[in-house]
């Protein structure tokens, strides 16, 4: 897997702890550049190919967005966020960007998608796969040794009446 340069956009600081905790999982443990929407063009301009983590509620305008998408077209940019909005939806789809991840999945699925979206695939996660507790499975319900009465009459006692002759 490549290793990208973390970019962090975000007016929130304290997520940095959650952020590093997210990379390392994803098997990146580089230290991410923090910073405000409004900078993000200047920090990545001469870094190269970035992981860009765009925090929902810092989102930067679709016109800098589509710029970093036209001016480092091989980094991938993932809007990351705690609640689904339609306006995160539309910037994903209408920007081309490389994901959309909810920040309430748990860290190892978090961690394995920010992998898979730096291995070239696109996701849109949002809801917990079970794959940590996957249910049970339903109890099997007893088939009666006899056919049951309607099925009997459905299928095959049914007599014509009334009209039919």
């Amino acid at each position: 897997m490549k290793l990208y340069q973390p970019v962090l956009v975000t007016r929130q600081p304290l997520r940095i702890a959650e952020v590093r905790q997210l990379l390392s999982g994803a098997g990146n443990a580089a230290d991410p550049i923090v910073v405000f929407p409004d900078e993000v063009e200047h920090a990545v301009a001469g870094v190269g190919d970035c992981l860009i983590l765009v925090d929902g509620d810092s989102l930067p305008s679709q016109q800098t967005i589509g710029w970093l998408r036209r001016h480092s077209p091989g980094s991938r940019i993932v809007i990351w966020t705690q609640f689904l909005m339609p306006h995160l939806l539309l910037a994903t789809i209408e920007c081309d960007l490389d994901g959309l991840l909810s920040s309430n999945l748990p860290m190892e699925e978090a961690a394995g998608a920010l992998a898979r979206i730096c291995r070239g695939e696109r996701l849109l996660r949002f809801d917990s796969d079970g794959a940590a507790n996957p249910p049970s499975a339903p109890a099997a319900r007893p088939l009666p040794d006899a056919p049951a009465f309607d099925a009997q009459w459905m299928l095959h006692g049914a007599e014509p009446r009334g009209r039919e002759k």
